[in-house]
């Protein structure tokens, strides 16, 4: 592997944000999903038509999967899933994780192998009173830190950022995205995950389905 290989191509998405498609919440999702872009887009100035992320706006249930959104399952160096009940009983987000989380991750520095997986769950929405995958369980949640309120990071587990949006409580929103994307970008700079584009999503399992051990 040589440096231009630590380099994103045009076509691949820095994040990929996989998510429960409910209409009742698409708006939110659609808002998010544009903040986090622009704050990511901000940190590392990626060139005129290189988006930052990517979101699948099409699919649903029974549909088959795109050719972009197999590639962008396969290039993307960051998942950021949208922790929900309704993500976790959704296949296609299972499958979408076990794409991710099967690529090869290395270290900038040094071209070696960590235990950092390059998955950052995002909490949606108050999760409980919902019995979580054991994928989702034993991995590591996204937490903001250093924010001028103190009470906000306790605010955002309680509520998640769907929750902070209804409450209309759009600062406090704002600050938490602004944290995620400074911590989507510090693993983008010191991992690299190499591509691997399934052909389809027969060759994909859906994690959430694996017992808590």
């Amino acid at each position: 592997m040589n440096g231009d290989e630590f380099e994103l191509e045009p076509g691949m998405p820095l994040f990929f944000l996989s998510y429960a498609h409910v209409n009742a919440t698409r708006g939110e999702v659609n808002r998010f999903f544009e903040d986090l872009s622009t704050d990511v887009n901000e940190l590392v100035g990626r060139s005129v038509g290189a988006d930052p992320g990517f979101m699948d706006s099409v699919m649903s249930g029974g549909e088959h999967w795109s050719p972009e959104l197999l590639r962008a399952t396969g290039t993307c160096q960051v998942f950021v899933p949208l922790i929900s009940a309704s993500l976790v009983r959704s296949s296609w987000c299972g499958m979408e994780w076990d794409a991710f989380a099967r690529r090869k991750r290395v270290r900038r520095q040094d071209r070696r192998a960590d235990n950092a997986t390059g998955i950052v769950p995002v909490r949606w929405s108050p999760t409980e009173l919902v019995d979580l995958p054991a994928v989702v369980q034993k991995i590591q949640w996204f937490s903001p830190g250093r924010l001028p309120d103190p009470k906000l990071p306790a605010l955002y587990e309680q509520a998640g950022l769907y929750g902070l949006l209804k409450l209309g409580l759009d600062r406090e929103y704002r600050a938490v995205v602004w944290w995620l994307a400074q911590h989507v970008v510090g693993i983008f700079r010191s991992h690299w995950v190499t591509a691997q584009i399934p052909s389809g999503p027969e060759e994909l399992r859906n994690v959430f389905d694996e017992e808590v051990t």
